[in-house]
């Protein structure tokens, strides 16, 4: 199993209609990452508080920002790598049932709009886990369970908040104290129970 833990940078908080601005993600298994901005597939520009919140301008994804499809085809290769190599994924985001998760899937849509079906196999096996709901479930009297909040009870420094390896790097940290709770409660780190657990 490939555990891979994700994030993206949007151009808003709507997951059925904004933009995304960068994608980021670690396989906890092989140590390997994919990072890249990505041009808004709508061509909107970003407003002013977007970029002030992410520090992604609009001037960056004109300059840096690859065009939607190449940098989906190469997330999505990446993806599919290490299903090859290491075995069926497990996508890890914080709140990602409510947002990452939609937008992966949006993604996955537009490139089979695209024609590109070779993804098919790869996300017919795929888990989702939700380490908002995770935190929930293990520490219920807590009143805030934001990444900052999270990031506040386990003592750990986002050094780049609001950037997709940034955020990605400190997921990685929250989820290895997650884990660490979940098997002292269960007795086991196996995901299949966390997703049993959740869902």
């Amino acid at each position: 199993m490939a555990t891979v833990i994700y994030d993206f940078e949007t151009s808003g908080l709507n997951p059925y209609h904004d933009d995304i601005t960068e994608i980021g993600c670690v396989c906890l298994e092989t140590n390997t990452h994919y990072t890249t901005l990505v041009k808004p597939l709508s061509d909107n520009l970003l407003s002013e508080e977007n970029q002030r919140v992410t520090g992604i301008t609009n001037k960056m994804l004109y300059k840096q920002g690859k065009e939607p499809l190449v940098a989906f085809l190469e997330f999505f290769d990446y993806l599919k790598g290490l299903r090859c190599n290491v075995g069926p994924l497990t996508l890890i985001a914080h709140n990602g049932r409510a947002f990452d998760d939609i937008f992966f899937k949006r993604t996955y849509d537009y490139l089979v709009n695209q024609g590109h079906t070779e993804f098919d196999p790869m996300m017919k096996d795929i888990q989702y886990i939700d380490s908002l709901l995770l935190s929930r479930y293990l520490y219920p009297n807590r009143s805030k369970y934001a990444m900052w909040a999270m990031c506040g009870l386990f003592n750990i420094t986002n050094e780049n908040a609001h950037r997709a390896m940034g955020d990605v790097n400190a997921l990685t940290q929250i989820w290895k104290e997650l884990m660490k709770q979940f098997s002292s409660k269960h007795h086991t780190t196996d995901l299949s129970e966390v997703i049993q657990v959740l869902f």
